[in-house]
């Protein structure tokens, strides 16, 4: 991915923001090139490396790749919005603002026990995230039965990333005013996106001192 540096982003923290709050990721393999849409968790080593965890219905193209442990490329999609020329005290143009992350590394598959245990700490992470908080949902015993019977179809997997990129374009290249207008702008908007990208943008307005 081609970052210009105004948005470039500190990547370990763009990483643990988007992966916890967009952890549905496209995970792309080559040769053919194949991609699938899969919830993934980011977990960080003693070392400090990171590992992807997820999993694949073994029907998907993609699991082919992930059996034979492949190098693959993670996309996570953060927050984006359409930004307006109209909104600019000066002269602009219409583009949008967004959040992303780029993460690569060899693919290597779990054990049926461990992709077991991945998919029930998938739950918990999600069900721990959800909105609004009404409690958490546990497996019951007739949920567990059904995991149990549809495991022989799923491939878990873990990604050792080797390489992470993250893209913040927040109009760094705009004034600070047309920043600000910008996000008023988007929050006005009904969709919950557009305000989380005026967020975003104000959270990286603050001196490093104020985070």
């Amino acid at each position: 991915m081609w970052i210009n540096p105004l948005f470039e982003a500190d990547t370990r923290r763009a990483l643990a923001e988007l992966v916890s709050a967009e952890s549905l990721a496209t995970v792309v393999a080559e040769d053919p090139l194949r991609a699938a849409h899969l919830p993934l968790l980011l977990e960080e080593e003693p070392d400090g490396s990171l590992v992807l965890l997820g999993h694949v219905p073994r029907a998907d193209p993609v699991a082919d790749a992930v059996a034979a442990g492949d190098r693959v490329l993670c996309i996570v999609h953060g927050p984006r919005a359409y930004v307006s020329p109209d909104w600019y005290e000066d002269v602009g143009l219409p583009t949008y603002n967004y959040a992303v992350a780029h993460l690569r590394g060899q693919a290597e598959p779990m054990e049926p026990a461990d992709t077991r245990a991945h998919l029930v700490d998938l739950i918990r992470v999600h069900e721990e995230r959800k909105e609004p908080a009404a409690g958490a949902w546990e497996p019951d015993e007739a949920a567990h039965d059904r995991i149990d019977r549809l495991l022989p179809a799923v491939l878990g997997f873990r990604i050792r990333v080797d390489e992470a990129q993250a893209k913040e374009k927040l109009g760094q290249n705009r004034s600070e005013e047309d920043r600000h207008v910008t996000a008023a702008q988007l929050d006005r908007s009904e969709r919950q996106e557009h305000h989380d990208v005026a967020a975003l943008m104000r959270e990286r307005e603050e001196p490093a001192a104020e985070r």
